[in-house]
C-alpha cells in the first residue's frame, strides 16, 4: 500500500512539474504593461522565396498583401500571405543597402541605411527623393509612418560613439519637409533581467488602433513598446529560436501583427500574430 501511495505521489509531482514547465514556456518575459499579442505563439509562419532570404523591411500594402524589400536589391516585392507567393515585383533603383519600406496611401517610401529615402508610386509615374541623413547617425534600420502627425519615423540602429547610449527615433515632417530628433530612449530603459547584447533597433511600426510604437531589435532580441506620449509600456525578450534575425515589423489596419526575419543562410520568413484584444 505504501508503495502504491508513493507511486501516486510521484506521478502527481511529475504532472505538476510538467504543467509548471509548460506554463513557463508559454509565458512571455514582459516587463511593464501587457500587450495584446503573445510573441511566443505566432498564428502562422510564412517561408519566403529565395529573393527575400535577406528581407530587411516590411509594410502593409493592401488586403492580404505586404510590401517587402531586401537589403541588396532596388526592388520592391509584394507578398500575398494568402496565396503565399510574390505577386508583383517593381524595380525602383540600383543595388544598395535598403533597410526600410513604408506604404503611405499610394506612395511607397524605401530607405537606405544612410537615411536617403526614395519614394514612388506603382500605378502612376511619380518619384521623389528625401534626404534624412544626420551627422549623429551611422546607420538607420527601420521606417514607419505616424498618420496623426504626418511624420515618417526613422529608427537609428547606431549613432556616433558618444551618443549611442541613447537610442533615437527621428521624425521627418512630410508637411514642411524637415528632419528632427523625435524620441530618445536611454539604454537603461531597454535592459531586462536576461541582459544580452546591446539593444539596437532594426524595425519600427505604429499600431493602427492604439497609436503605440513598436520597436524591434535584431541585435539584443527585444521588442520595445512605447505609448503615444513616449512612455515605456513594455520591454519583451524575444525567443532567439523563433526570431533568427528580426528586421521588419508592420500591422494591418485591423491590428494583425507581422514580423519578418532574415534566415541567416536559410529561408527568410514572416511571423503573423493575431491580437488577443485591442483596447
Amino acid at each position: 500500500m505504501k508503495k502504491l501511495i508513493l507511486g501516486f505521489c510521484t506521478l502527481g509531482l511529475l504532472v505538476a512539474c510538467s504543467a509548471k514547465k509548460a506554463d513557463k514556456e508559454e509565458k512571455e518575459e514582459v516587463k511593464g504593461e501587457s500587450i495584446p499579442y503573445n510573441l511566443n505563439k505566432p498564428v502562422q509562419k510564412y517561408l519566403l522565396p529565395r529573393a527575400l532570404d535577406e528581407i530587411s523591411g516590411l509594410s502593409f500594402y493592401k488586403k492580404n498583401q505586404l510590401a517587402c524589400v531586401n537589403d541588396e536589391e532596388g526592388t520592391l516585392f509584394i507578398y500575398d500571405f494568402v496565396k503565399k507567393e510574390i505577386v508583383k515585383k517593381v524595380d525602383f533603383g540600383k543595388s544598395g543597402d535598403y533597410e526600410g519600406v513604408e506604404v503611405v496611401g499610394d506612395e511607397i517610401f524605401v530607405m537606405k541605411s544612410n537615411g536617403k529615402i526614395h519614394s514612388f508610386k506603382i500605378e502612376e509615374p511619380f518619384e521623389r527623393d528625401l534626404d534624412c541623413s544626420h551627422k549623429d547617425v551611422k546607420e538607420y534600420e527601420g521606417l514607419s509612418y505616424d498618420p496623426k502627425k504626418n511624420y515618417l519615423l526613422l529608427a537609428a540602429k547606431q549613432r556616433s560613439k558618444d551618443k549611442d547610449d541613447v537610442k533615437m527615433i527621428y521624425a521627418y515632417n512630410l508637411n514642411n519637409q524637415s528632419l528632427f530628433k523625435y524620441i530618445g530612449i536611454p539604454e537603461a530603459q531597454v535592459k531586462t533581467d536576461k541582459g544580452g547584447k546591446e539593444f539596437r533597433p532594426s524595425g519600427i511600426a505604429i499600431h493602427p488602433l492604439t497609436g503605440d510604437m513598436y520597436i524591434i531589435a535584431s541585435q539584443g532580441k527585444k521588442l520595445l513598446v512605447l505609448a503615444e506620449d513616449g512612455h515605456k509600456k513594455a520591454i519583451i525578450d524575444l525567443d532567439p529560436s523563433l526570431y533568427t534575425q528580426p528586421e521588419g515589423i508592420c500591422f494591418t489596419p485591423q491590428g494583425e501583427l507581422f514580423i519578418s526575419s532574415e534566415g541567416n543562410g536559410k529561408s527568410g520568413y514572416i511571423l503573423q500574430f493575431s491580437p488577443k484584444s485591442v483596447k
